[in-house]
C-alpha cells in the first residue's frame, strides 16, 4: 500500500513521469486497496497531491487509471469523492490566503515586517500551491509582537495570549499563530541557544526573505532549513509526523539544496540533537519520494529510516489540536515520552527522563 502512495505521490510532485509499469501497478490493485490507499493519503494530509498523481497518469495516456474489479459507476463515484478532496484543499488555501493578506496588509500599514512560516511559504515550493494541506498561519512580527496582538484586537479579532511560545489570533474563520519564539524556550538552555541561533539567521541582508504576497515575507533560506527540522523532529517525538511534513522538506531539498551552507546546518544539528532526524528526513526524501541530491554536502542515508517512516504512517497518537483541555494535552504528552521512547533515545538522542525533567521545570518555574 505504501508503495502505491509513494508512487502517486512522485507522480504528484512532478518528482517522476508516468510510465507503462506505474500503470500496470496501480491498475493490479483492488477496489478495496483503492479506498484504503486513500484514506492513508488523507490521513496524511496528501489526498490532494496523490489524486494529483493519478490524473497527471490519466493524462499521459488519455484514459483514466481503471478498478477492473468493480462497475464503471461505481469507480466513478469513487474518483468523485477523492476530487471532492482536491477542490476542498483548492478553496480552504485560497479563502485562507485572502484572510492572511487582509491581516498582514492592516500589521503593514501599521509598519510591521510580517513573515509567514511554514504553511502558505512551504505550499510555494509545490507544483500546485493550493494543493498542499493547508494549517494555522504561522507568522512573526519580528519586535512588534505584542503590538501585533493590539493591532489584531482592534480589528475585532480574538486573541488568545495563554500560552508563552505564541498567541493565537482567531480572524474571520482562520487561525493565525502570532510567535514571539520559534522554539520550545522552557525545553533547558538547549532550547533557548536554539531560539538565539534562529533569531541571529533572520539578521540579514533584506534580499535574503523572500515575498510571498505584497504585504508577507518568506524567511531566508537558511532559517528554513534549521526551522523546518526543528518543527518537524519536534512534533515527532512529541506526538508524531506526518507525511505532510516529509513532503514540505522533500520540496524544499529539490528547490534549494544548493541555497543552503550544508556545513553550518549539520553543526547546527549535532549541538540541538537534531542530526538523526535531519538524515532520516532525506533519506526519505531521497528513498521513497525519488528526490535526486546532487549536493555532495548532503547527507542522504540513515539506519533508521523505515522505523521512523513506520512511525509517521501508522502511529496514531497526535496530542496538539484534539480540542481537549491543556491537562489532558500535557497528560498526553508524557505518556507519548513513555510509550515511544526508542525516539527520544535513538532519534533525538536525548534521555526520556531529561525531558520529562525540561518538562517539569518548563511548567512549573516558567523558564523562557
Amino acid at each position: 500500500m505504501e508503495d502505491n502512495l509513494f508512487l502517486l505521490l512522485r507522480i504528484g510532485l512532478e518528482i517522476e513521469h508516468p510510465t507503462d509499469e506505474a500503470i500496470n501497478l496501480l491498475a493490479g490493485l483492488t477496489f478495496e486497496e483503492w479506498i484504503q490507499l486513500k484514506e492513508l493519503a488523507a490521513r496524511q494530509g496528501v489526498a490532494a497531491i496523490a489524486f494529483d498523481g493519478l490524473n497527471s497518469i490519466s493524462q499521459q495516456y488519455g484514459k483514466e487509471v481503471m478498478c477492473p474489479m468493480v462497475s464503471p459507476d461505481q469507480w466513478q463515484v469513487f474518483l468523485l469523492e477523492w476530487m471532492a478532496y482536491l477542490f476542498m484543499f483548492e478553496q480552504s488555501n485560497v479563502l485562507q490566503i485572502q484572510v492572511m493578506n487582509d491581516l498582514a496588509k492592516k500589521w503593514r500599514e501599521a509598519g510591521f515586517k510580517v513573515m509567514i512560516m511554514k504553511g502558505q511559504a512551504n505550499g510555494t515550493l509545490y507544483p500546485h500551491p493550493n494543493h498542499r494541506s493547508k494549517g494555522d498561519i504561522d507568522c512573526y512580527l519580528f519586535e512588534n509582537y505584542a503590538k501585533g496582538n493590539e493591532v489584531a484586537r482592534q480589528i475585532g479579532a480574538k486573541v488568545d495570549m495563554s500560552w508563552y511560545k505564541h498567541s493565537v489570533i482567531s480572524y474571520k474563520g482562520e487561525s493565525f499563530e502570532n510567535h514571539q519564539f520559534f522554539v520550545h524556550t522552557r525545553d533547558g538552555k538547549g532550547g533557548k541557544l536554539l531560539e538565539k541561533e534562529l533569531e541571529s539567521l533572520l539578521r540579514v541582508d533584506a534580499s535574503e526573505f523572500r515575498e510571498l504576497t505584497p504585504w508577507t515575507l518568506m524567511p531566508p533560506v537558511q532559517w528554513t532549513a534549521l526551522f523546518l527540522t526543528y518543527h518537524a523532529c519536534s512534533h515527532f517525538i512529541s506526538e508524531g509526523l506526518n507525511l505532510k511534513q516529509v513532503l514540505d522538506w522533500t520540496m524544499f531539498l529539490k528547490k534549494y539544496q544548493n541555497d543552503v551552507d550544508w556545513n553550518v546546518f549539520y553543526k547546527s544539528c549535532d549541538r540541538h540533537h537534531l542530526s538523526r532526524f535531519a538524515d532520516v528526513s532525506t533519506a526519505i526524501a531521497v528513498k521513497y519520494l525519488g528526490i535526486k541530491i546532487d549536493n555532495g554536502n548532503i547527507r542522504v542515508d540513515s539506519p533508521y529510516t523505515e522505523k521512523v517512516l513506520k512511525s509517521a504512517l501508522y502511529d496514531d497518537d497526535y496530542v496538539f489540536g484534539s480540542g481537549k483541555g491543556n491537562w489532558y494535552n500535557r497528560l498526553h504528552l508524557v505518556k507519548n515520552l513513555w510509550t515511544y521512547r526508542w525516539k527520544y533515545r535513538d532519534i533525538y538522542e536525548m534521555s526520556p527522563l531529561r525531558q520529562f525533567w525540561y518538562y517539569a521545570t518548563g511548567f512549573i518555574f516558567k523558564t523562557e
